[in-house]
């Protein structure tokens, strides 16, 4: 990287991408399904996902005959989104009225890109649905459910400098993969199963410490069981499970995934579409019974979105009385009220009769709820389910900021003249995007003194739009907080339409006063934007699905790990660094670093000792405590130790890394140090790179002294000039 492109670039100013699933479902009702048609294709109400506008066309045969012959997806209007694409996956489904026949189903295997050039996706029929079209037509009419799954991103202002990713890092999560390796059988040998379950008279070995870290009712059962930890202690019985259930599982806790994965194509795959459900319904009863909630609600997920006339009954009967399932018990009462038909067709299975015989009391609560659910609303209603709203939203004011950083001003200065800009990396307020502007030596020649500063809206706007209203506010802040804060604000201005796309100062601030009092002591500058949006009043009016949505928490083993390192519960193992004692747990130590579990195994042998409750202490020398605590919150977390702190230890923790084979450790610290680097730290820098064989972080080290004020600096220090 040559001078230019670092004076030109402002290296640490960045937005954070983050990016969200809309999900959003349409009933289409095609009433008259097999009048002939003289265009051949129908189009339904547009409706809304994701933000963006949507519509279904329906093509029936080339000379207008009753088979729907094909299924388009069209994007109507985009929303306000970064960009000219719009990404989203989709499904379709059609249910038999009667309860008959399974649904037909097909499901997307990956996304679509919509874009100004292809709004259109042609999607594919189910493959039930083709050929018996007459299982899914009741009284001339088809009801076709597609549900739009819109990928929404959106860059967020961040108010801190963005990191420089020199080394790339390997991805996360790798604690679940470390922690399935123990499931192996080669595992055994250093980390052997310390509890045996017996289940369908098939013993399942596993660990303690995992089992009770992520279930209390583990830990409650394996205190109830006495302290006895060894793998050949009494088996534990467990009743009502099958052992492919119990597995299963297993496999969810030692992971955080889910052990069993649902069909993409139904039709196609119809007996594992039923074995996966069978599964979801015997995983739930066991994560509610052992307390695994993010288990549980992805068993529900899957049980929610496969209802149907056949299956609904039974789901509602393995949910009642769960109060930890009212939300998959209310889905499946408001879906036997979706339409009378549908009622009539969930009476009509065995399992209701059989249900009629065994338990009155729940038949009638059961009518009861639905009678609820459905009055008010006759039976030529559609979908009773289906709810139509209109929202009105009033003028609202979205306020938003951006924090400019622009480092080694004096530079940047000195290399862009009269006229030269640089700009920030996009930010979004009020559902659009702006750019803050700056020029170092002034806009022109009469603000050659002074910094320009302005902001540009960049969101493409929609044909005719008036554009866009907007306040701003640019502030300079003395870091040090002796010099009064600089501001410069305006009134509402309108942005785009029939106006202009920038507005700012070209006077903002003097060159020589913001080098003398707003600059910060690593000879940065920084420039916050303040952005007040005035959105319009709007209505806005849409179609929703009764069926309820899911939510499944992310995974939270490292923040479990997290605490079981903070509470030394079931320690078994101690650290001895510079005369401090650290505790931990050899399984966790075993499954994320071996090269530290080989000095545990080590030390164990050399003392022989054979009582296994007895903790070993591990003596670590070379290292400071707080490099040790930071690589173990590591080990535990697959993260960096937050604080400032953890700058001030970022060498000696790179030393650690590479010490105990931390891979990802190592590449983290070393972007830390890339993020660091100043003239004051850069010799110590590059000889820690070379020593650790760090061939990204020592090359860094040489692109950054080849700046000539850096260079400048260095070499008054090895002649040992004055300033």
């Amino acid at each position: 990287m040559n001078l230019a492109a670092m004076a030109s670039t402002p290296q640490n100013t960045a937005s954070t991408h983050k990016s969200s699933i809309f999900r959003a479902t349409h009933h289409f009702h095609i009433v008259g399904y097999r009048v002939p048609r003289i265009n051949g294709r129908i189009r339904s109400g547009d409706f809304l996902a994701g933000g963006h506008t949507w519509a279904l066309l329906c093509d029936f045969g080339e000379k207008g005959d009753d088979h729907l012959s094909s299924i388009t997806l069209e994007l109507v209007a985009a929303g306000n989104s970064k960009g000219d694409v719009v990404v989203a996956m989709a499904s379709l489904r059609m249910d038999d009225p009667r309860g008959r026949w399974p649904a037909a189903v097909w499901r997307s295997d990956g996304h679509n890109v919509f874009s100004k050039t292809g709004k259109s996706w042609k999607l594919t029929l189910p493959d039930l649905f083709r050929g018996h079209e007459a299982r899914y037509v009741e009284d001339d009419c088809l009801t076709i459910l597609c549900t739009v799954d819109v990928l929404d991103e959106k860059p967020v202002a961040k108010t801190e400098s963005t990191k420089r990713f020199v080394v790339a890092v390997p991805s996360s999560p790798t604690v679940s993969q470390d922690l399935e390796k123990l499931m192996l059988p080669d595992a055994s040998s250093s980390v052997p199963p310390d509890v045996t379950f017996l289940v369908e008279q098939t013993e399942i070995k596993a660990h303690k410490l995992v089992l009770a870290m992520r279930s209390s009712v583990f830990a409650a059962e394996f205190r109830w069981h006495g302290s006895a930890s060894t793998a050949g202690a009494r088996a534990i019985r467990i009743d009502d499970m099958s052992a492919s259930t119990f597995r299963a599982m297993l496999r969810f806790i030692y992971t955080d995934e889910m052990p069993i994965k649902p069909s993409k194509n139904v039709a196609r795959r119809p007996s594992k579409a039923r074995r996966c459900e069978a599964m979801a319904r015997d995983l739930l009863v066991a994560a509610d019974r052992y307390d695994l909630e993010r288990l549980r609600l992805m068993c529900e997920k899957i049980l929610s979105e496969n209802l149907n006339a056949s299956t609904v009954m039974s789901t509602l009967l393995l949910v009642r009385g769960r109060k930890s399932c009212r939300q998959l018990e209310q889905s499946c009462i408001e879906h036997i009220a979706t339409h009378p038909d549908v009622l009539a067709a969930v009476m009509a299975t065995q399992e209701y009769e059989e249900l009629k015989e065994t338990c009155s009391p729940l038949i009638l609560e059961i009518v009861e709820r639905v009678a609820m659910a459905m009055h008010g609303l006759d039976r030529n209603s559609s979908l009773l389910s289906e709810k139509s709203s209109s929202t009105f939203n009033a003028s609202e004011e979205v306020h938003g900021w951006h924090d400019f950083k622009i480092p080694n001003f004096n530079a940047v200065q000195r290399s862009h003249g009269v006229g030269q800009k640089i700009h920030s990396s996009p930010f979004k307020v009020g559902g659009y995007d702006w750019v803050l502007d700056v020029y170092p030596s002034g806009r022109s020649d009469d603000a050659g003194k002074y910094i320009s500063v302005f902001l540009s809206l960049v969101s493409d706007l929609p044909k005719g739009f008036p554009g866009v209203r907007a306040s701003r506010c640019f502030k300079i802040q003395d870091p040090s907080g002796t010099w009064p804060l600089t501001v410069k604000s305006s009134s509402v201005t309108l942005f785009g339409g029939n106006t202009a796309r920038t507005w700012g100062y070209p006077k903002c601030v003097g060159i020589e006063n913001a080098k003398s009092k707003y600059m910060a002591s690593d000879g940065s500058l920084t420039i916050r934007c303040e952005v007040d949006v005035t959105k319009e009043p709007y209505t806005r009016a849409s179609t929703i699905g009764a069926r309820f949505m899911v939510t499944v928490p992310p995974s939270e083993i490292s923040t479990q790990l997290e605490q079981l390192l903070a509470s030394e519960n079931g320690s078994d193992v101690a650290f001895l660094v510079e005369e401090s004692e650290i505790r931990a747990h050899k399984l966790v130590i075993a499954a994320r670093a071996p090269a530290l579990h080989e000095a545990v195994v080590a030390t164990n042998n050399n003392n022989s000792k054979e009582d296994d409750h007895a903790a070993a202490m591990v003596r670590v020398d070379d290292m400071k405590a707080a490099v040790f605590k930071a690589v173990l919150h590591f080990i535990y977390t697959d993260e960096l130790l937050p604080g400032d702190g953890t700058r001030l230890l970022t060498g000696d923790m790179l030393t650690a890394a590479c010490r105990f084979g931390l891979t990802r450790m190592k590449a983290m610290c070393e972007n830390l140090l890339c993020e660091s680097l100043s003239k004051d730290n850069l010799l110590a820098t590059a000889k820690l790179a070379r020593r650790h064989h760090c061939k990204e972080l020592e090359d860094y080290c040489i692109e950054f002294v080849s700046a000539p004020d850096v260079a400048k600096d260095l070499l008054k220090t090895f002649i040992g000039l004055e300033d």
